[in-house]
């Protein structure tokens, strides 16, 4: 068994034991294959609403400014509007918002930026 693992490994196969795989209540996000579940649905999402939604989900506490993820995201040498990230949310949020889901949202807070807040119930 541990000769095959071996092989499968030096061959690009079976499971990587680094894989980029966030589950969090109903939502799962796998990085490296790029693809996003809401309570078991497919999803489907652009590749930089995916890494949107990676980054707040994967930093729950963190609130990112648009220039933050503008930066992280889409590189420090992008002459675009910062707005543009407002526009991701929105249709993040939208696709998302297609299936029922625990109560998990994407938060903007105003004058800041957006977070993801595991407890939209939860007064600040």
């Amino acid at each position: 068994m541990a000769r095959i693992r071996a092989i499968l490994r030096r061959i690009g196969g079976g499971d990587s034991p680094n894989k980029q795989v966030l589950h969090y209540a109903d939502l799962t996000v796998d990085l490296d294959e790029y693809i996003v579940t809401v309570a078991g649905e497919p999803v489907a999402l652009t590749k930089k609403e995916i890494e949107i939604l990676w980054t707040l989900a994967t930093n729950q506490h963190k609130v990112f400014s648009r220039d933050n993820l503008l930066n992280s995201l889409w590189g420090y040498d992008y002459f675009g509007d910062n707005r543009t990230v407002d526009t991701h949310i929105k249709r993040l949020r939208a696709k998302l918002d297609t299936v029922p889901h625990a109560p998990w949202q994407i938060k903007t807070i105003w004058g800041v930026g957006y977070k993801f807040d595991a407890d939209p119930d939860e007064k600040e």
